[in-house]
């Protein structure tokens, strides 16, 4: 049951038929309906629309970036739909002489109004999810994501977990060329949830999110990459499990290559979800580049005996607010993150009101410590020769497509290898997903895994 699509196949078609029809009787009846009630509360509720498109986007920015066109759509047949129902639900029959059937008709009338007002409302928010992607299943809208998630057990399933230090002797990594798995290997990774605590960063311990692929599982398991995903905002921690479906994504990948895949560590960004997010920056605000740079390196060393190859282990990725923040760390920390993915980043952390609202906000109206931080400022006079990146952007993206080309350019400039890639779909997860599947290969070339 949790398996069931809500992007594609016999769901969303239903329930756009539903709606579609749905809206269509609403509108039927009698003549002035058609030709007077209805016309207006399109014309009524359109102008409402658009002005709440106005005021969101044109004037406080809520989203951070435009919203297509068809999103609004949908939302003007929605609340059109809600609308409709509301009003047909209040008609009351004429012939008033028949009180007991004219109750009970009233009663059928506005049951039917109800469900079809509902109607409209699902459609709309199928298609809307269809477009973002954000519920790939109804396991994922239930909050039940298609893989199982326990809590990290202690000591660790991985022999060479227990009693590692958080700094070790680098190794080399495990080389596919070389591994013969074992016949006992699990045929598929695991899913886990753990509390990482900020001992250097001072921040409170927030729940992360683990990939542990097959070969991470055996007794005497190999050597293997890190890869630190971080997620969108507003969002959480949990988006890559549950929207990404990150664990099918590198069961995949596991599969073709012997069971090795680098351990997916996908920690909280968001700062527990702060009213002001944190922006992976080091600010008044609290130490966030501190937590992913530092702390959650040094626990996934000590806690988990991976990554335990030297820097070229380790790379970072996220979309969105992530791939701002994956770009932000890999320019600022290269000696831990020498390995980046930015998908559909944005070319700088952004707030409502701008760079000087947030200079204001985060560093006391200090330009000079954001600059420090920022990774296009930081570009600007560095060099970059041990560190490379992926910047992807989706084709559809009218918003931040551009910013993307503008960090590629940037990284660029230095001599970074640095590589620019376009994908389909807009700001959504068919381009984040694609962004980050496309790469798994380039990645473990990267940690030196694959040839």
């Amino acid at each position: 049951m949790y398996s069931i699509s809500l992007v594609s196949g016999p769901v969303p078609v239903v329930l756009l038929l539903c709606g579609v029809g749905a809206l269509m009787w609403l509108i039927s009846g009698s003549r002035r309906h058609v030709l007077h009630t209805g016309p207006a509360v399109l014309t009524v509720t359109g102008a409402a629309v658009a002005a709440v498109r106005i005021s969101t986007e044109g004037v406080w920015n809520i989203w951070g970036a435009p919203l297509p066109v068809t999103l609004y759509v949908w939302a003007w047949l929605a609340v059109t739909g809600a609308v409709l129902a509301v009003g047909r639900s209040k008609r009351t029959p004429r012939d008033r002489r028949r009180a007991g059937p004219v109750a009970r008709g009233r009663a059928r009338g506005q049951l039917g109004a109800a469900a079809a007002g509902l109607a409209c409302v699902l459609a709309a928010a199928s298609l809307t999810n269809q477009y973002f992607g954000e519920y790939p299943t109804l396991g994922a809208l239930l909050g039940h994501p298609k893989a199982p998630i326990s809590a990290l057990e202690a000591p660790q399933p991985a022999g060479p977990a227990t009693g590692a230090s958080a700094d070790p002797t680098p190794s080399p990594p495990v080389r596919e060329s070389t591994w013969t798995p074992p016949a006992d290997m699990p045929m598929a990774g695991r899913v886990v949830s753990a509390q990482i605590p900020g001992v250097l960063s001072k921040l409170p311990a927030s729940e992360a999110y683990l990939y542990l692929p097959p070969a991470y599982q055996l007794q005497n398991a190999p050597n293997l990459p890190v890869l630190v995903l971080v997620h969108g905002l507003p969002g959480g921690s949990r988006d890559w499990v549950a929207s990404g479906q990150i664990n099918l994504v590198m069961d995949q990948y596991a599969a073709a290559h012997k069971g090795l895949a680098p351990v997916v560590v996908m920690p909280d960004a968001s700062g527990n979800h702060a009213g002001d997010p944190p922006l992976c920056l080091d600010s008044k605000l609290g130490k966030s580049a501190t937590y992913l740079a530092v702390d959650v390196p040094a626990w996934v060393k000590s806690s988990l005996a991976a990554g335990r190859g030297g820097a070229r282990s380790w790379a970072i990725a996220g979309f969105s607010y992530g791939g701002t923040c994956a770009l932000q760390l890999g320019v600022n920390y290269p000696d831990t993150y020498p390995t980046f993915l930015d998908i559909s980043g944005e070319d700088q952390p952004t707030i409502n009101g701008g760079r000087s609202a947030l200079v204001q906000k985060y560093f006391d109206g200090d330009g000079a410590a954001f600059a420090r931080q920022n990774a296009v400022d930081v570009l600007k006079k560095g060099r970059f020769p041990g560190s490379a990146g992926v910047v992807t952007v989706g084709a559809d993206d009218s918003f931040y497509r551009p910013q993307g080309i503008t960090v590629y350019n940037a990284a660029k400039a230095t001599g970074m290898d640095i590589q620019l890639q376009q994908v389909p779909g807009g700001h959504t997860w068919q381009a984040w997903s694609a962004g980050l599947q496309n790469n798994l290969d380039w990645l473990m070339r990267r940690y030196g895994t694959v040839p």
